[in-house]
């Protein structure tokens, strides 16, 4: 009788045990699942998926529009972070920012693909800009932001993610992005027949048959379009000139420098504080200090008679 008691006792002990075990394991996945789901889903509003966002036509590589803005106060921001501590709104940042497959270069990885920034190869709008070739082989270029910039690293990664949704063959590709050690760098495709402008003013080159100007005058039409009505939500560029249109290998223009290209409805709103460079600037943008599609249209255009 006593065994028989023992033995139901054992087997009931061991029955609840297994049972316990078998409950929290099922809550475990659930709670896993649910997890996955809101990190995709959150994933997914920063970094939407490709067919959520038609490409417009001749849209097809994965090039992607880099940003190097020094305004801080006109950078875009995710309503779900903003009342997040800045330290855990920028580690969910950096988080969303591997998930959309933009690479992060460290500090060191940039600084010996550069020889320790000593290949100069020109100014762009914001800093400096070196030839570098990275650890893949690929030579790529490093746009160095200026240090006295106002943007901080959180608004960084923020445009990183923004416009790192932008696909299309005729803008300049992004390749990846540092933050470290207080500067900020963006990694991009070499565009090795360096820009427009140098073409046009520079002796050293030969001039630009007429069929070549009009076949860079559509690739830079496409990049526009593209921004304007493929894009979403649709960008303006804000600075379109013959310096921000840059030739590759095959002579193929992309449009960029997009360092102070804002989303259509912030950019919109009006503005004290003039963006652009005098002569290429849309004179009602001048007058209203609205900038608008057809504001981007006007310094193409300009570019064009150029």
């Amino acid at each position: 009788m006593k065994t028989f008691e023992l033995g139901l006792v054992f087997g009931t002990t061991i029955g609840v045990g297994v049972g316990f075990i078998f409950a929290m394991a099922i809550a475990w996945y659930i709670m896993y699942r649910k997890k996955r789901f809101d990190r995709s889903h959150d994933t997914e509003k920063v970094c939407p998926r490709a067919d959520n966002h038609p490409i417009r036509i001749n849209g097809s590589d994965s090039s992607t529009v880099l940003s190097d803005s020094n305004q801080s106060r006109d950078s875009p921001r995710t309503s779900e972070w903003s009342n997040m501590p800045q330290w855990l709104e920028g580690l969910r940042r950096k988080r969303v920012a591997s998930a959309c497959g933009i690479p992060k270069y460290s500090y060191k990885e940039l600084q010996k693909a550069t020889w320790n920034f000593t290949t100069n190869i020109g100014e762009g709008a914001f800093g400096p800009v070196y030839k570098a070739q990275i650890t893949t082989g690929q030579t790529v270029a490093v746009k160095v932001l200026a240090t006295d910039s106002k943007q901080g690293a959180l608004e960084f990664l923020t445009e990183v993610l923004l416009l790192g949704r932008l696909h299309h063959r005729n803008l300049v590709n992004l390749m990846g992005y540092c933050a470290e050690r207080g500067l900020h760098m963006l990694v991009y495709v070499y565009m090795s027949n360096g820009s427009l402008a140098s073409h046009l003013y520079n002796e050293k080159h030969e001039p630009l048959t007429w069929n070549l100007r009009v076949q860079i005058a559509l690739d830079v039409a496409r990049g526009l379009e593209y921004l304007h009505y493929g894009a979403v939500p649709p960008v303006v560029h804000r600075d379109i000139k013959s310096s921000n249109i840059l030739l590759d290998h095959f002579m193929k223009a992309r449009v960029a420098d997009f360092g102070i290209s804002r989303q259509e409805k912030s950019a919109l709103h009006s503005s004290s504080d003039i963006k652009g460079t005098f002569g290429y600037v849309d004179p009602e943008y001048i007058s209203t200090s609205i900038f608008t599609k057809k504001s981007d249209v006007y310094s193409s255009g300009f570019s064009y008679l150029n």
